[in-house]
């Protein structure tokens, strides 16, 4: 009976760790979305996307069923922590160079009495 219920931990604990990955990832695409220029549009879906990839990582690591299936994810988990990163840099840089500008928020006016009046 031990077994199982250490067992269930883990499955619980992988469950976990799947779910976190769902709520990254959707926060990911939001962002993705909802920010104004692709600088932020990346940080966003790299930022993100690299936590919800981790997350997945981290559950799959949890069910594996033997230390050489856990041993080939952590070096997945390793490539993968070199080469993302990367990949958004090299994104990152060649959009800068070609010249985009960055979102800059518009100024308000301030609106005075007499312009309520109307």
């Amino acid at each position: 009976m031990g077994r199982n219920n250490r067992m269930a931990v883990r499955e619980w604990l992988a469950l976990v760790a799947f779910a976190s990955a769902i709520i990254f990832g959707t926060a990911g695409m939001i962002g993705m979305f909802r920010f104004p220029d692709p600088y932020a549009r990346m940080h966003a879906g790299g930022l993100l996307g690299t936590t919800a990839t981790f997350s997945v990582f981290i559950g799959s690591l949890l069910l594996a069923p033997d230390r050489a299936t856990a041993a080939r994810i952590v070096i997945i988990m390793i490539f993968f922590l070199i080469s993302a990163p990367t990949g958004s840099y090299i994104v990152g840089r060649f959009t800068w160079e070609t010249g985009l500008p960055v979102w800059k928020p518009k100024k308000r006016r301030n609106i005075t009495d007499k312009e309520q009046e109307k």
